[in-house]
């Protein structure tokens, strides 16, 4: 027998015996100072040479798919928005007019205020609360952009956001329940980036604990900061369970849309919240 293949690894050598045996072709593996080599007959190492390109070629592990990152500014953009509004209604506690007009009310929700879903993402109560959503803004919501686009991003955001605060509202019927805040789009934020993440590496063929390693992020950020006294945890939970599901998009299609769609994204964002503002003047609690 003549050598055909050295240095081989382990696994590899045990790959390829295994493949040799099934197709009936004798071969010998010889171990010298740590290092394997495959030994087959002369008359079989054309025959060998060729089993060995089929095999590597339907195994070949697909490269794992990338996002095209595009720099966004629209993180920055909504970070200065919720400042804006925030020194122009000042800290709120639950009584002020800005809260009896715009908050999330679980009652008026549920009587057909929706416009209030995305109105009191825009609302704080104080400067810690406004803080720690620009941040998360900035961080993560910036990350959406870069990945989905400004269009396509301000669309599934908000309305995840708005998905989220609606079923919160329904889970709270009767109880006179008021929520507000840029912190329900933050986790959802969260949520995109660990689902679509994942889904992309699972679609890649990468290793289980490296696929999940995203998901599990997106956990750990819901758990440390999502979960604290005071905080709105049924909004948080379900903003970042929206945020999963929104994030199936980009995990499916790494791509980036088109302009058209991204246009229409901002176009239909814009509209949507202006509408809801625009509501929102003759509303009361």
């Amino acid at each position: 027998m003549e050598p055909l293949l050295t240095h081989l690894t382990h696994q590899r050598a045990r790959d390829i015996g295994l493949l040799l045996t099934t197709e009936g072709i004798a071969h010998r593996i010889d171990a010298e100072q740590g290092r394997l080599t495959l030994l087959v007959a002369p008359e079989d190492a054309l025959r060998c040479e060729a089993l060995i390109a089929t095999y590597d070629a339907e195994n070949r592990p697909r490269p794992e798919r990338a996002w095209a990152l595009a720099p966004s500014w629209s993180g920055f953009f909504a970070a200065g928005v919720i400042l804006v509004i925030f020194l122009k209604t000042g800290p709120l506690t639950g009584f002020e007019e800005p809260v009896k007009l715009y908050a999330a009310s679980s009652s008026r929700i549920l009587s057909g205020e929706w416009y209030r879903t995305l109105t009191a993402l825009f609302l704080h109560s104080g400067w810690p609360h406004l803080l720690g959503n620009m941040a998360g803004l900035i961080i993560f919501s910036t990350g959406v952009f870069q990945i989905c686009g400004d269009g396509v991003g301000w669309f599934l955001l908000l309305a995840a956001s708005a998905l989220a605060n609606a079923v919160n509202a329904i889970w709270f019927a009767g109880m006179g329940h008021i929520s507000f805040g840029a912190s329900t789009l933050v986790f959802a934020s969260a949520g995109l980036l660990a689902s679509g993440g994942t889904l992309k590496r699972l679609l890649s063929d990468a290793p289980p604990w490296r696929a999940l390693m995203p998901f599990g992020a997106g956990l750990a950020i819901l758990a440390f900061t999502g979960v604290g006294p005071g905080s709105d945890v049924s909004g948080h939970l379900l903003g970042f369970g929206f945020g999963l599901g929104a994030g199936v998009l980009p995990g499916l299609v790494p791509e980036k849309q088109g302009p058209l769609l991204q246009a229409g994204g901002l176009v239909a964002s814009a509209l949507a919240c202006s509408l809801a503002f625009y509501l929102g003047q003759g509303g009361a609690l």
